[in-house]
């Protein structure tokens, strides 16, 4: 009985046991110290974050906002004083106090920056201010910004401004110089509402401003809506522009005699293919003491005989005024009913 177990417990013994060579070989002393494994806070965010106003962005790099931000009395709220940055208002705004200046102003003349995905409402002076004084910015791009409620103008600057919505701001919704402002809306301003020199306006609505629709010194205004401003829908006041495929209707609600749906303050500019409607005391009118503007392809109705008001040599495709077949007799031809 003795020898049966002592046999059991040396098989068992022998099944437990671990053969040395069952375990890896080799040192135990580390090779050397760990490699960082985490990212740092530059790589997960390499932008620079705006905590409060006033701030001023004075070196090149990417801006960025964590939250609103209120302005303060007496000054402005993101002074830019370098080229080659973008500020990224990340969906948050800027709000102005009382006795406050601009949102965003330049300190000089800037290039390369571009501002971005927010708001600014209630400042003493502009929304974004690049052109101020002796200088002004080059490079310039805004876009998807809503900028209202500003004692002066929405966004003054030379550059690229898109998909911003500038309202019932006290002077011009947006001024640009020698830029394009494409698929914004200046509504409710208490100026005008897109200032245009040298550049081109494309696909924008302007409703509703005090002054003029959309003014061009020169420069091109294409595909857009104009409606119940209250001088010019579109108000052309140097030579050399365009005024091609846009919709005027119910422009000049004051019914100004220097005003119309489309008014033409200059010479050697081209109309055409507008439709203008129910514009005060004029559809398309250029003033008496200028010559050689080209008008064609145009319908104009609602103001009888003050449709179309043609002074002096201008060149005027033919005028069609009764109803019937359209033929292609002249593909010029102005419409008016």
């Amino acid at each position: 009985m003795k020898n049966r177990c002592f046999l059991f417990l040396a098989a068992l013994v022998s099944m437990l046991a671990v053969h040395p060579s069952a375990f890896g070989q080799g040192t135990l002393t580390p090779p050397g110290a760990p490699s960082p494994t985490m990212k740092t806070l530059d790589q997960i965010e390499p932008r620079t974050r705006v905590p409060s106003l006033p701030f001023t962005i004075s070196a090149p790099g990417s801006y960025y906002l964590t939250t609103n931000l209120v302005g303060v009395s007496g000054n402005s709220g993101i002074t830019i004083s370098s080229g080659n940055v973008t500020l990224d208002l990340n969906g948050f705004s800027l709000t102005g106090v009382p006795g406050s200046l601009s949102a965003i102003i330049f300190s000089a003349a800037q290039t390369n920056v571009t501002i971005r995905n927010g708001s600014m409402s209630g400042w003493g002076a502009d929304g974004v201010n690049a052109s101020s004084g002796p200088y002004t910015s080059r490079n310039l791009v805004c876009e998807n910004l809503t900028i209202y409620g500003n004692t002066g103008s929405g966004i003054r600057g030379l550059g690229l401004v898109r998909s911003c919505l500038c309202s019932s701001n006290q002077l011009i919704g947006i001024y640009n110089s020698g830029g394009l402002v494409e698929g914004c809306e200046a509504n409710y301003n208490k100026n005008v509402g897109i200032l245009m020199a040298n550049g081109t306006v494309r696909d924008c609505r302007a409703i509703n401003n005090a002054s003029h629709g959309i003014v061009v010194q020169p420069g091109t205004v294409t595909g857009s809506w104009v409606e119940n401003n209250g001088h010019s829908g579109i108000y052309v006041n140097f030579p050399n522009s365009k005024v091609i495929g846009n919709t005027c209707n119910g422009n000049n609600t004051i019914a100004s005699a220097s005003d119309a749906g489309i008014y033409v303050n200059d010479t050697n500019n081209r109309i055409e293919d507008n439709h203008v409607a129910g514009s005060g005391l004029a559809g398309i009118k250029v003033d008496n003491v200028y010559n050689g503007n080209i008008v064609i392809k145009n319908s104009v109705s609602g103001n009888g005989a003050n449709n179309y008001v043609m002074p002096g040599s201008q060149i005027v495709g033919p005028l069609i005024s009764t109803f019937g077949t359209i033929t292609n007799a002249n593909p010029w031809a102005n419409f008016s009913y």
